[in-house]
This record gives structure tokens, sequence and C-alpha cells, in this order.
């Protein structure tokens, strides 16, 4: 048994022993003989092991605010999080078994045990493993804080003694391991897509930045920043669809051969429309609808720019690229946007407003019937409550990433191959100077360098000059940032983070989720006519909903107030009967920031204090 956990550190060795379950303490490409790392083939094969999300792992979209998954809530945003949620135990025994692994890793490297190994290949394992253990020690700081920390393999009578090291010491030796990573690793590989010298320089800056360390943040973003590998994509809008980008950092791709999505692209129905056979039951939240500034820099409550009746007018262009955008009886071109749809010329002049450029989408609740450009021709829609109680719930369908392979979902066993972008060089500009700002030494040229630079790049192609942003005061220059961010990263999960380092989350999960009442016409064959023209009789809620889409008030009337952290209040916009409450959410500050350890790994070592509250 001893044999079997050689080289086992802390957390997968007391998850073992608390339980019967088999934690697969070791990949299916290891062997637990002292013979394996003997080959260069042997070594890759564990390191490539290591390259999938249950090692990098990735927050779930309805985690943040950003999102509305209609099925349910969840413990993160109930607050309802405990020592025996899944995904805590998940996330908490996954990283000490990348940890453990790679410590196998070095140890097999620094025996001599493989024959012929080149230097470069050497350097490059040794890389990985060194970036492997820092990533995640980075990761636990950021959910759990303190925790176990090894700096070399730990044997049974060690772990079973083993007590949590304070935070501060975790995080340091996690910077320790990312910058002898940045030592090792090549600035580039042709071929397959692995972590390098900038990937480790970016994860320290995010996880610097998790903590507050902010001269720790500046100084690895200026060492990526000077490696001049990376670069910002050339359009937003394709950057999400694109099979490869020098501003991809780190990223993981699907295979719909398999097939296989990544995250969420393992089931895009939850994306795709009701038109195409899908479910659209997760999309953006009215709180991220209310977040995009207008293309003066200002936000909706400030911008003399923002029309409440035709609200994706005067917007910056990510929400039109992330959210997508629909036509008002308020737009300027309504009329010609109505006649396209029946004269076939749809496609060709409002292709934006094809849903993965084959069906048109709209929220309208009088439309029983939209364009499909595959048919050029008007058919059936259930992404209304003209047809369909269960049509988009809040009205408004995920852009970003959609692409027209989704529509044969089904075939793909619900999956997509998009790229998901784990680590992206806008990243590292955004990291930069949110840090500069904290440590009040932010100057026009870094700005320049980093928000203006991201900023530009989301006009581009719009024929709009980007409103540049130019250097103020701390407090503001915050608030511009932490929209920045929202902005810029909207469904990439850099959200749930943000809101924890921020120490906003109370503000956020203390106030409900929102959607469309919970009313439609009440008949699939309803003609969209009401009073004596109508076929069916329409309820006086229905009613009203149309009322609300005839005066410019969808999905609802009003400008929401945007307070410091950017963060938008809907209450008056529930009160006056807008939109309704999904759930209400609860977070308590005096424990929620982090996460409970697992249960498991306590009962088997009293040493291990759990976290307050918990």
């Amino acid at each position: 048994m001893k044999h079997l956990f050689k080289y086992t550190v802390y957390a997968a060795v007391v998850a073992i022993l608390a339980s019967c379950a088999d934690l697969n303490i070791k990949p299916l490409s290891e062997l637990a003989t002292g013979n394996w790392y003997a080959s260069e083939s042997e070594i890759e094969m564990s390191v490539d092991d290591w390259y999938r999300p249950d090692f990098f792992q990735i927050d779930e979209f309805y985690w943040s605010d950003d999102c509305l998954f209609r099925d349910r809530e969840n413990e993160i945003t109930l607050g309802t999080i405990n020592s025996q949620t899944g995904f805590v135990g998940t996330r908490w025994s996954n990283c000490y078994k990348a940890i453990s692994r790679a410590f196998g890793v070095i140890a097999g490297l620094e025996s001599g045990a493989a024959q012929n190994l080149s230097k470069e290949k050497y350097n490059q394992f040794m890389g990985e493993s060194y970036c492997m253990i820092g990533f995640s020690y980075g990761q636990l700081v950021t959910y759990f804080g303190d925790c176990i920390l090894a700096k070399t393999s730990m044997g049974l009578d060690d772990a079973y003694n083993a007590t949590r090291s304070p935070k501060a010491e975790v995080i340091q030796y996690a910077y320790e391991c990312l910058d002898k990573a940045a030592e090792l690793l090549p600035n580039s590989y042709s071929g397959r897509k692995r972590l390098t010298k900038g990937a480790a320089l970016g994860f320290k800056s995010r996880f610097a930045l998790q903590v507050g360390d902010w001269a720790t943040a500046v100084d690895a973003c200026e060492k990526c920043m000077a490696l001049n590998v990376y670069s910002l994509h050339s359009n937003y809008k394709d950057l999400f669809t694109a099979t490869s980008s020098p501003e991809l950092m780190f990223y993981f791709q699907g295979d719909i051969s398999v097939p296989y999505g990544v995250g969420p692209f393992s089931n895009v129905r939850n994306f795709t429309l009701r038109t195409l056979g899908a479910h659209t039951n997760t999309g953006p939240s009215y709180q991220l609808y209310s977040s995009y500034l207008c293309v003066d820099g200002l936000p909706i409550d400030e911008s003399p720019l923002y029309e409440p009746k035709d609200p994706f007018r005067n917007r910056d262009p990510r929400m039109a690229y992330t959210i997508q955008p629909f036509k008002t009886p308020y737009s300027p071109d309504y009329e010609e946007y109505l006649k396209a749809r029946e004269d076939g010329t749809f496609a060709e002049k409002y292709p934006d407003y094809l849903f993965i450029g084959a069906v048109e989408f709209t929220p309208n609740p009088y439309v029983t019937k939209v364009f499909d450009a595959r048919k050029k021709a008007l058919v059936t829609t259930s992404d209304t409550k003209a047809t369909q109680l269960h049509s988009v719930y809040t009205g408004l369908p995920l852009r970003k990433y959609s692409k027209p392979s989704w529509a044969d979902f089904a075939s793909h066993n619900l999956a997509a191959d998009n790229i998901y972008p784990y680590l992206r060089y806008a990243e590292v500009l955004m990291n930069f100077i949110e840090a500069k700002n904290e440590l009040g030494t932010c100057t026009q040229a870094d700005l320049d360098k980093s928000i203006n630079k991201v900023r530009e790049r989301a006009y581009a192609g719009t024929g709009i000059d980007y409103p540049r942003v130019e250097l103020t005061d701390q407090a503001s220059l915050r608030k511009i940032i932490r929209m920045e961010r929202r902005m810029e990263f909207a469904f990439e999960n850099t959200r749930y983070r943000d809101m924890l380092r921020w120490r906003i989350a109370e503000k956020v999960y203390n106030t409900p989720s929102y959607y469309l009442p919970r009313v439609w016409s009440g008949s699939a064959q309803w003609n969209g006519k009401r009073g004596a023209e109508a076929n069916c009789e329409l309820s006086e809620d229905f009613l009203k909903l149309l009322d609300n889409w005839d005066k410019g008030e969808y999905p609802f009337g009003g400008i929401p107030s945007i307070d410091e952290n950017g963060l938008p209040d809907l209450s008056p916009m529930e009160k006056a009967g807008y939109i309704a409450v999904f759930k209400e959410r609860f977070f308590d500050a005096s424990k929620n920031y982090l996460w409970p350890i697992p249960a498991d790994d306590i009962l088997v070592n009293p040493n291990i204090t759990q976290n307050p509250g918990y």
C-alpha cells in the first residue's frame, strides 16, 4: 500500500483512506512501479494526462451573475455550499492529484532513469511539472485559503499529521514553482498547445491579483508582455470561433468526431434556440445586459447616448458579440428590417440578427414566424412568448462562441468543438492595469498599453472610434476597469473569481436573479393579433407584456442605476412588473468567500481545521 502512494501528497491519501472509492491516484498512463519514467515516451504520457479540465478546473457559467440557468440555481448562488458538496471535494482532491503526479515526474527525471532524454525535453517536462504544481497551489489558495503545503512527495506518516499552512506561505511557493516553470519552458511550441513560459507568467499574475499582491502581479504581467510572443486577436467577434489565435495563451478544444466538448461546450443544446430543436435554458442575465457601456465609454445611467427603447444601439460592440442582438419598433431601420423578412433579403441585409447564420432571433411577443436563412422563408418560431411559454427565459440568447455547427448538436451527442479560452493575453493586459491602479502608480502610458488596447480591439471593424480611457482618480479607474473586465470576459468564467477578490459577492448574491414574466399567448396557433382580430383569448398578464413591447419597454423599461462596482440595480424593474424573480440568492460574507475543506479529509486527520462558518 505504501508503494502505491509513494508519490502521493496529503489530500489524495486521506481521501482514499476515508472511503472505499477509487480516487484514481495514478492516471491510466502511469504505472505504479519503479520502472516507470524510463523513457521519453513514458514521461510524455504522464505529462500529457494533465492536459484536461480535471486538473485545469473550469468554473461553471452559472456560478456568476452574468448567466441565468433556467433549470435551477446552485450551491454557489444559493449559499448552500458545504463540506460534502461534490465539486468541493473534487476540486480539492484533483489539485492534490496534480501536485502528486507532478512530483512523481520530477522525481523520475531527477533519478536519471530516462535514457537519451535531450536537455530540451528535460527542461520542458520539468517546466510543465513545476507549472502544474504552482497552478494547483494557486487554485487551492483561491478557493480554500490556507491549505496543506507539501514541497516534496509526502509519505503516509507525514500525511496523517499534516496541518494547513497559511495561504501567504502557500502562494509564495506557488510563485516559486511558476517562476521555475517560466525559466524552463519555451516561449512556444509547434503543433499541440502546451504550457509555455508566457502561460506560467500569466497564471502567476492571475493568482497574485487574486490575493491582492499587486506588485507581483505587475511584475509577472510585464515579464509576459516583454516576451513579445502574444498579441490581441484582430477581431473580438471572431476570436471565440477561431481555431487558433496569437491571443490564446492556454486553451482546450473539443472534438466532435469523438464527440467531446470542453466544459460548457459538452452540451450546447443549452445555448441553442428552440426553433432549432434545442432548449436555450442558459443565457445572459439582465445584470450583464445592463453592464455594457455606451460608445462614449459611459455606463447606461450616465450616457446621453443610451436608448432604452433600442437597447443595442450605441452600446459597446462586445454587447452584440456576446448577447444575440434584436431589433425593436424603435430601431431606425425597423420598417426595412420587417420588409427584408418578407422579400427574402434578410440574410444579406441583417446577418447579425440570424442566430448561427440559420434563423432570425427576436423576442418580439407578437412574432409567430421568423426568417429561416436555410429555407429562405418564414417558419414557425419557438423562441417568443407568442408561441412558447418556455421561450428564451430572459429574451437574451448567448451569441458568444455560437457557430453554424451548433445546429447539428443532436448528431454530436450535444457537444461542440469550440476552443475554451482558459488564459488569453487580454487577461494579462487587464491584470496589469488593475494591479497598477491598486498600487496607485498608473500612468496614461500604462492605460494605453493595456485597457486601451483591449478596448480598441473591441471596436475593430465597426467604424466607430473607441472611447479612450483617460487617466483619472483611482476610484473612478477602479470602476472603469471592473466594468471593462466584465464586458471583455463575459462567459469565460473569470467573473466568479473577480467577485470573490473584489469582495462584492455579498452585494451580488443577496439580490434575486430575474427572467421575463411567466406568461405567453396560451396557444401555439395564436395569429399574433390582439383584440377582436385575435383567434384566441389573451390573458391580462400577456397583454401587459405586449404593451411593454409596444412602448419599447422590453425586456424592461427604465434605466437601472450602476454603482461604484459596476453593479446594476434592477429592483425598480421588478417592482414595475417588467421582469420577475427567478430565484432569491444568498451569500454569507462571514464564510462564503472561501469554500469549506472536504469533510472526508477532516474525518481522517483532525489536525486539519475547517474554514470559519462551515
